[in-house]
């Protein structure tokens, strides 16, 4: 494979996850912001996407791995571009409000609050 080639074939495929953020995106819109089976689906396999992608950079690089060619810009736009979709996926499960971030969500591990107050005694009434 000439230089030239390599390097030209190393950032199309670097580029490749734009596209898919693109769709991934778009499909997240038509979900739409209520928690239903469609739209946990389509943000699960947003943020799964990326992770797997992530977990073989070394794999999907591999064909163009040559000592002509440098392979460290078209990889960090691949991670750069996967980790965007990474965080596309996380800012839906936080519009789902599926991510604890009130202290309302957290209200169960709180202790009890301390009484300030005590108040008893009387006559009861009939």
């Amino acid at each position: 494979m000439e230089k030239g080639k390599g390097v030209m074939k190393a950032w199309e495929v670097a580029q490749a996850p734009f596209k898919n953020l693109l769709m991934m995106g778009f499909m997240m819109w038509m979900a739409g912001s209520t928690v239903h089976l469609f739209s946990i689906g389509i943000t699960f396999s947003a943020l799964w996407q990326p992770i797997s992608a992530l977990q073989g950079v070394g794999k999907v690089f591999e064909p163009y791995k040559d000592s002509k060619v440098e392979l460290l810009g078209p990889k960090l736009l691949f991670i750069a571009l996967n980790l965007g979709g990474l965080a596309l996926g996380v800012w839906k499960l936080n519009t789902l409000g599926l991510l604890p971030t009130h202290a309302s969500d957290w209200v169960s591990s709180l202790p009890p609050a301390q009484e300030v107050e005590y108040s008893g005694g009387g006559i009861p009434l009939r």
